[in-house]
């Protein structure tokens, strides 16, 4: 699983796993309301996966180094295709909290303002 140290008030390192940011960061841009859509993220190798309560995943994000992640979506495939496992290339490289905002922007789950 992915870790970063962080320093604390009392100058311990703590683990915070990235999906532990990715929780933080989707609560502040999008608190829950009624009747909004419910965001999940969880590791998967490399990767961290967002998806929608029940759904599958429709977001991918990937460490690039540097305080840089790389935002890519589920690619839309043909239902002969049936891979339901493909991703469309990095559509966005950003930091943390923006790559998030993108992906929570592309699901209505919060409004461009």
């Amino acid at each position: 699983m992915i870790h970063e140290a962080i320093a604390n008030e009392s100058s311990h390192a703590t683990s915070v796993t990235l999906v532990d940011r990715i929780h933080d960061v989707i609560a502040e841009l999008a608190p829950a309301v009624s009747g909004g859509p419910e965001v999940w993220a969880r590791g998967a190798g490399p990767h961290v996966l967002l998806g929608l309560h029940g759904d599958e995943a429709f977001a991918r994000l990937t460490p690039l180094g540097g305080g840089l992640f790389g935002l890519s979506f589920r690619a839309i495939v043909a239902p002969t295709h049936g891979d339901t496992g493909a991703w469309e290339p990095l559509l966005l490289i950003d930091e943390l909290p923006d790559a998030v905002e993108h992906a929570l922007v592309a699901i209505d789950a919060i409004v461009i303002q």
